[in-house]
């Protein structure tokens, strides 16, 4: 059952703080950062149920420790905090390069720790450590503990930075706002149809409580939203005539088709962890994965739009 009055107060609390961060770039790189901060713990929480559910008893305590090695975190705020040093893209992504490289050392060096740990003290700690826990399993946790990494990487990390790029043009604040405002009418949308006259189900292997009726809800009050604040001038977009409405719309359809499928690729992750929402940081609204989900499957396609259709009538900042 949704709870809508803890939603609108959530909502009415964090509202004021995202419009005054998207303002200036530093803020919101500093926004971000602390948002990372909280996603990775959600994140690695995920995973360490995926891990437990399919590793026996004795293996969860290399699980545990995997999920809280701190280190992990390091190159993620590194990525952000460099991403508002570069306006060329291309230094951008050798960034991201970098920052993968050293999220996989981080995860090498603390599987060789604990390897020569358990070499060291097989004899006295075996309760501990069991025998069966042999040097082959240690390497495929920690294979697979790789691999998510670079999921959670690419998939919550790196979209990020191009609502820090956009900042290379002057309307980087409404551009920014458009896409927020759009994502989460998209999930406003999408949960009031689905759950008020929703019945044809959309994709019930991976979330069943999904519904065609939902989804064409949150398209329709996305875009329609957007077209009320275009008519509005709301954001002081662009003043050339009859360009910004075009733009607005656009920008809200493609925000609300890739926070749909966005939002079935964490639903599967979810399932998989057989959790319902990733967190409960936010009352009515779930965790930070929860809440990221579309905004970040959204955010590269808002960004490969306005370079191809938009960069000619932006202005430089």
């Amino acid at each position: 059952m949704v709870n809508w009055t803890q939603r609108f107060i959530t909502g009415f609390i964090g509202a004021p703080i995202v419009y005054y961060t998207i303002q200036n770039q530093l803020a919101l790189c500093l926004l971000i950062n602390v948002v990372l901060y909280l996603l990775h713990a959600e994140f690695q929480k995920l995973i360490s149920n995926v891990l437990k559910h399919n590793c026996s008893d004795s293996d969860r305590w290399y699980v545990e420790t995997m999920a809280s090695s701190w280190f992990i975190r390091i190159p993620t705020h590194y990525f952000i905090t460099m991403s508002i040093m570069q306006s060329n893209p291309l230094c951008v992504h050798l960034h991201m390069i970098i920052s993968i490289f050293f999220l996989l050392l981080v995860r090498l060096m603390n599987y060789l720790k604990i390897s020569d740990f358990l070499k060291q003290n097989e004899k006295t700690i075996s309760d501990k450590f069991p025998s069966q826990m042999v040097e082959k399993k240690i390497q495929m946790l920690t294979f697979f503990q790789m691999s998510a990494d670079i999921v959670q990487f690419i998939l919550f990390v790196y979209p990020l930075n191009f609502v820090l790029i956009v900042f290379q043009y002057k309307q980087a604040q409404a551009l920014n706002l458009i896409w927020l405002i759009s994502a989460w009418q998209t999930d406003n949308g999408a949960l009031f149809m689905g759950s008020m006259f929703g019945k044809t189900l959309f994709c019930p292997k991976i979330s069943p409580n999904k519904t065609w009726e939902g989804v064409s809800g949150g398209i329709f009050l996305s875009v329609f939203t957007s077209l009320i604040l275009s008519q509005m001038n709301f954001l002081s977009f662009i003043t050339l005539d009859n360009l910004h409405t075009k733009h607005f719309l656009l920008i809200s359809l493609i925000v609300s088709i890739a926070s749909i499928f966005g939002d079935l690729i964490e639903s599967f992750i979810k399932r998989v962890a057989d959790v319902k929402d990733s967190g409960s940081l936010f009352p009515g609204h779930g965790g930070i994965l929860d809440r990221l989900d579309s905004l970040c499957f959204s955010a590269p396609f808002v960004y490969l739009y306005i370079q191809i259709f938009m960069h000619d009538v932006l202005e430089l900042a």
